[in-house]
């Protein structure tokens, strides 16, 4: 590594993604709900990808452990990561049944992107000068083309889905969803879909702008918007319907008195 300067963004990445990780890890843990496991597995697989590229960089990426790496962050970061967030968003309103079938497809999606990232073949050239950048352009293009940006493309739309619905049952009913208060789950999926989007295309817009090094530093701004929605998700709705007993005591002591 000739300029270690350029690890820097990526590594402050690996620090964001990994403590969100473990934060949502946590909350998982402590009230086990599905979409905290769907997030904390997308998290995760964000934290693998940086650490990946970062070890990439350390150890040269041509070298034969240097494109091992490349493979690792391609398919946790730009594979399999959008989707699995996407599940997670799905997961904040559908019941049981349709998520556990939701879980499966992706899984074995997941599985076929896999084995595609790993027989892709690889542009060397492109390759030795990714230091800083998202890593466009590395694998030629091939069918692993077709299965991310299927992967990507579910991912935001039920990101944007949810976030539609949220919203729509807000304006309808004004009732409740999950448990949530409909004006927390409307702002966190709005949080979220901005976040998600800013992940998506933090390499387009590194290239807008002409500065390929702004990519990480678009993702770190990307994950701490998603965090916050993630974070709204928590504000559940305090609202305590009395039981049935308690109305009975409460009108034999007006009646006694």
């Amino acid at each position: 590594m000739n300029n270690p300067i350029v690890l820097l963004p990526a590594i402050i990445n690996v620090l964001v993604t990994g403590l969100f990780a473990s934060m949502v890890l946590r909350q998982y843990l402590r009230r086990h709900r599905t979409y905290q496991l769907y997030w904390s597995i997308a998290l995760s697989m964000a934290f693998l990808a940086t650490v990946a590229y970062v070890l990439m960089l350390v150890v040269q990426p041509t070298t034969t452990a240097g494109t091992i790496f490349f493979r690792i962050y391609y398919i946790f970061g730009a594979e399999l990561m959008p989707s699995w967030l996407g599940l997670g968003s799905v997961a904040l309103v559908a019941s049981a049944r349709p998520i556990r079938v939701c879980a499966i497809v992706l899984s074995i999606l997941s599985i076929v992107a896999v084995i595609l990232i790993l027989i892709a073949k690889i542009d060397m050239h492109n390759l030795s000068q990714i230091a800083g950048t998202p890593g466009t352009g590395i694998l030629l293009i091939g069918p692993w083309l077709i299965a991310t940006i299927t992967l990507n493309s579910l991912g935001v739309i039920a990101v944007a889905g949810v976030a539609i619905y949220s919203g729509w049952k807000l304006l309808r009913r004004h009732t409740n969803v999950a448990g949530f208060r409909p004006i927390n789950l409307l702002w966190a999926n709005v949080l979220i879909l901005a976040g998600t989007l800013l992940i998506a295309v933090a390499g387009t817009l590194a290239r807008f702008f002409g500065v390929e090094s702004t990519f990480w530093l678009v993702m770190a701004v990307g994950w701490i918007v998603f965090f916050v929605g993630v974070l709204l998700t928590g504000r559940r709705s305090r609202t305590v319907i009395p039981a049935k007993k308690d109305f009975e005591d409460a009108e034999k002591q007006l009646t006694s008195s």
